[in-house]
């Protein structure tokens, strides 16, 4: 994808550093989408989004990415890295119409869980409770339901457990970046666990970073040549930073 302008990246910082992180992802993913699709991102499968802001993330900062996460065992800290690349390649198992759902006499038309499902449940009381709240949004992804031959009311409220967890997995191996998880291990106290990999908060990380450093470049050159916010932010990078450098004395 193409570089973010300077001028982009403020505004990306300003419209999301107060929204919910669902709105911060959509907005973020935005930015990266260069395709001409009828759908808009908050109805796409969820690792359709993720793949935006991994384009995005490698377009901001490079390939890789690491992080750190407490372990549950002692408390210590674990770090971990990925690449942008390894997990774009997860993309191409991304099926946006996934056939039916054959399964103990049942058969489940469904959908890809997008956005939009998990804004409306959010809204949602009763979702407060994380299983409630899982069983709210698959059945936003029942679509039509048959059981032995009779057309039932879609939604998986009356499908047996077996059916439900076969449901789940067959959602999870549709969209392999819509719930991206981790398999570590604490190198001190050598506890298993499982965490999160939210590619949302590595994107507004460097979203923000870059934002302040582009607020103290304007500051600093508005004072030394009586430049306007735009004008500043109007120069390349490369431009910008020896600009900084004579105004510091680091260029004669």
């Amino acid at each position: 994808m193409r570089t973010l302008p300077a001028g982009e990246v403020l505004r990306l910082w300003e419209e999301c550093r107060d929204v919910f992180p669902q709105t911060r992802a959509l907005v973020l993913a935005a930015a990266a989408d260069d395709a001409i699709v009828s759908v808009p991102p908050v109805e796409r499968p969820i690792g359709r989004v993720t793949a935006l802001l991994l384009r995005l993330r490698n377009a901001l900062a490079g390939p890789r990415m690491s992080a750190v996460v407490g372990c549950p065992g002692c408390c210590g800290t674990v770090e971990f890295q990925a690449t942008t690349e390894a997990l774009l390649a997860l993309e191409d198992k991304i099926v946006d119409s996934p056939p039916p759902l054959l399964h103990g006499g049942y058969e489940v038309v469904w959908r890809c869980l997008s956005y939009g499902d998990l804004r409306a449940v959010a809204e949602q009381p009763e979702a407060a409770d994380p299983d409630r709240g899982a069983l709210l949004l698959l059945e936003r992804c029942v679509l039509s339901l048959r059981h032995d031959e009779h057309t039932a009311a879609p939604g998986a409220v009356d499908l047996p457990d077996a059916v439900r967890e076969a449901l789940t997995e067959a959602m999870s191996s549709a969209d392999p970046l819509a719930d991206l998880l981790v398999d570590l291990r604490c190198p001190d106290c050598e506890h298993a666990f499982t965490a999160d990999f939210d590619v949302a908060s590595f994107v507004w990380a460097e979203v923000e970073s870059r934002a302040r450093k582009l607020l103290l470049d304007v500051d600093v050159l508005a004072r030394a040549y009586g430049w306007s916010e735009s004008e500043v932010l109007a120069l390349s990078e490369p431009r910008r930073a020896s600009y900084l450098r004579i105004v510091t004395g680091e260029l004669p």
